[in-house]
């Protein structure tokens, strides 16, 4: 039996798998730093954008986890959202990112991630706007 690690040695363990590319032992260690504390939403996340290399359903799973943790998490949400876009739910991408910019609504990515997938749905006019938007936004920051 291994001594019980620390979160701090776990997230060094993750560090050190993913470094070497053993993405499947840094998801091993992110599970046992989730058993310690379930209800940090930095360890869904993170495990979602390891497991989002291979399946997107197991991320967005993570993510939606992340979510209910941190309802306010753009990074979640965003993350959520390229996945769903990864799978071609293009309105369900567009109601994520729609979130993210309602949380932060002066992160010019969010518009430009958001256009893409309107602009796959054929929504060329609110894909516009929102590279507009985007790029007001840059200007002004």
């Amino acid at each position: 039996m291994t001594e019980p690690k620390t979160i701090s040695e776990l997230m060094k363990l993750v560090m050190e798998e993913c470094k070497k590319g053993n993405i499947n032992n840094s998801i091993i260690y992110l599970n046992e730093a989730i058993e310690i504390k379930p209800n940090d939403a930095r360890f869904y996340i993170s495990r979602g954008t390891f497991r989002g290399t291979k399946n997107y359903e197991d991320a967005i799973e993570d993510y939606t986890k992340a979510i209910e943790i941190e309802p306010n998490s753009v990074f979640a949400y965003r993350l959520r959202g390229d996945s769903k876009s990864k799978l071609g739910d293009y309105q369900g991408a567009i109601d994520d990112y729609t979130k993210a910019i309602d949380i932060e609504p002066n992160k010019a990515y969010l518009y430009n991630y958001r256009s893409e997938s309107k602009r796959k749905l054929g929504d060329n006019e609110g894909a516009y706007e929102d590279d507009r938007k985007a790029e007001k936004l840059k200007n002004i920051f």
